[in-house]
């Protein structure tokens, strides 16, 4: 599990490391800080960040409008635009991007972890159940999920989840070599990350990533020498799903 990576795209270098200071402070990982909408396309394409901070007036020939508009043709990325041009116009301009959010200068830092979060919630792609207002929700998007822990976002790609497993009113999500409790039935879990393919409840107790199953019984299977028990009526459907993926 790894924490959201946030891309600073501004050109004011002492604005820029501000943010860079207060993002890490709040827990978050900075995917690059760049002044111009060419280097932030550039450092998208090389390795897509999970959330965008884009000032409207840069450094160079693009300005932060154009620079999302050309993001957006090849990446859905939220973007959280920075301006202390608040005026009608620019506002007019910049919702055409569909923002996640808006944020003006100067800010305080509980607007922009705010407006972060608002960013991952309304960028999530919904396959499943709404997230709800659970200690720990959990944002969807094409092939990870951000679970809220303690008093931050983590990322956590699908294709890293072992199983998941029951635990009273809370349920246990295991990776390789590492367990998350999270304070939702895995009833819950099981809805919200029903249309995740690789994903499926296959006991009453057990959600298992079947990209990883390493052999399948009639009673059981195995994950990283784990066994976990199956219902007979999930045998058949493991196997079909099995040669899906």
């Amino acid at each position: 599990m790894e924490n959201i990576r946030i891309l600073i795209v501004e050109d004011e270098p002492i604005i820029a490391a501000d943010l860079a200071d207060r993002l890490t402070d709040m827990g978050f990982d900075i995917a690059g800080l760049c002044d111009t909408g060419e280097e932030a396309l550039v450092l998208v394409q090389r390795r897509p960040p999970d959330l965008i901070l884009m000032d409207i007036q840069l450094a160079g020939p693009l300005d932060g409008i154009e620079t999302t508009k050309l993001i957006m043709e090849k990446h859905a990325i939220p973007v959280v635009f920075l301006s202390s041009n608040s005026d009608d116009a620019t506002f007019a301009r910049a919702k055409t991007t569909l923002p996640a959010a808006f944020l003006s200068k100067p800010f305080r830092g509980r607007d922009l972890k705010n407006a972060i979060e608002l960013a991952i919630h309304r960028g999530a792609v919904a396959p499943g159940a709404p997230a709800t207002a659970e200690a720990d929700q959990a944002y969807l998007f094409e092939d990870r999920m951000f679970i809220k822990s303690k008093d931050r976002m983590v990322r956590l790609f699908f294709r890293d989840i072992l199983w998941l497993e029951a635990d009273d009113y809370y349920c246990k999500l295991v990776l390789n070599g590492k367990e998350i409790l999270i304070t939702q039935t895995l009833k819950h879990m099981g809805e919200t990350l029903a249309a995740v393919p690789e994903l499926m409840r296959v006991h009453r107790s057990y959600i298992v990533n079947l990209a990883h199953v390493e052999e399948i019984g009639d009673l059981y299977l195995y994950i990283a020498n784990k066994q976990i028990p199956i219902n007979k009526a999930a045998r058949d459907e493991i196997l079909t799903r099995v040669k899906k993926i």
